[in-house]
């Protein structure tokens, strides 16, 4: 008797677990649906600045610690200060991108007015 009561227990622990399998199976995902978002780009592109500007605050202090000579770190900072560059100015356009797309909707809403 136990051990029929422990495997409906386990049949029905299966069944819950697997449900969304199996009833997501025939839906079309959300995300291939719709268009990227540029705010997760930028995003992305935020993070990446971070990212690159403790790199070069951590070389700065590896080279005051001496553990990077003058010409390691100098070489580099000038390559994290490159990929910042680009990671600024893709920033620059994905905001110019938003901003022009707000104008033009505000401008439209104004029209319609």
């Amino acid at each position: 008797m136990a051990v029929v009561i422990s495997l409906g227990i386990a049949a029905v622990v299966v069944a819950f677990v697997a449900a969304p399998l199996f009833l997501l199976a025939g839906r079309p995902s959300e995300a291939g649906t719709k268009g990227p978002d540029p705010s997760d780009g930028l995003t992305d592109l935020l993070a990446e600045k971070e990212t690159i500007y403790a790199a070069i605050q951590e070389l700065d202090f590896d080279l005051k610690s001496g553990k990077l000579s003058a010409e390691d770190h100098e070489a580099l900072r000038l390559r994290h200060e490159a990929q910042a560059a680009a990671v600024l100015k893709r920033i620059d356009e994905l905001q110019g991108t938003t901003t022009a797309e707000r104008s033009r909707s505000a401008r439209r809403e104004k029209q319609k007015a």
